[in-house]
């Protein structure tokens, strides 16, 4: 029997206290792989819709993206509503049923598990690993972000680069879609053949360059990312 874990919140955004659990508890725990899965909404913060103001999977996926194990799971959005852990564990033990399943959270989490819907159901399905929560904030970001203030101390490199040009997917999801698919089959390759690890490695150089021009509007040459 293997080990995966499920790391699951708003990630609203996601900032470097956010990979700095993710990469321990790989560590720790010995797993093979890391579900990291943005919630459409927080059922403990039920009053508060994620910001819409940039992409949350998009961001996940750079601030992971050399981390072999991670893989960002869209599931939660995709399902929309309030997102319950016990919907999205049962899910997951079923696609993994060899698999000793972790779920991560902040240490600030374990005097509220009894309040989580299906806790007893849950924890036959999961075993929790606490971890203490870091200095870094979302609130944080958001507050410099609407302020104009510079953030890129509290996120990864790749993060404040998307996040200062507010860098978004394409609006044509058939085309996103094909094109994430792609760099999967391929085996790390984007379909320009650009090297990408572990799924992809965005954004590349060339995009790099397109974004530090600010006459540059539209998308990348994979069509995949738009910078508005």
């Amino acid at each position: 029997m293997g080990a995966i874990g499920i790391f699951g919140g708003s990630f609203d955004p996601v900032h470097n206290g956010h990979v700095a659990i993710a990469k321990a508890a790989i560590k720790d725990l010995g797993l093979s792989k890391l579900y990291v899965i943005p919630a459409s909404v927080n059922p403990f913060k039920s009053d508060h819709a994620p910001n819409g103001d940039y992409d949350r999977a998009l961001l996940l996926r750079a601030a992971f993206n050399t981390t072999a194990e991670v893989t960002v799971d869209e599931r939660e959005i995709k399902r929309g509503g309030v997102s319950y852990a016990i919907d999205t564990v049962k899910e997951i033990s079923e696609e993994n049923p060899a698999e000793k399943i972790f779920f991560i959270i902040g240490e600030d989490s374990l005097a509220g598990l009894d309040r989580w819907k299906d806790i007893d159901k849950l924890k036959s399905l999961c075993e929790f690993k606490a971890y203490p929560r870091t200095e870094e904030s979302s609130t944080e970001i958001r507050k410099r972000l609407a302020a104009s203030e510079d953030f890129s101390d509290l996120v990864p490199e790749e993060v404040a680069l998307l996040l200062k040009h507010r860098v978004s997917y394409n609006k044509d999801e058939k085309i996103t879609s094909a094109v994430l698919s792609g760099l999967k089959r391929k085996e790390g390759y984007c379909p320009c053949r650009i090297p990408k690890t572990p799924e992809f490695l965005c954004p590349c150089e060339e995009f790099k360059g397109q974004l530090a021009d600010e006459t540059f509007k539209g998308l990348c040459h994979c069509r995949l990312y738009l910078k508005p």
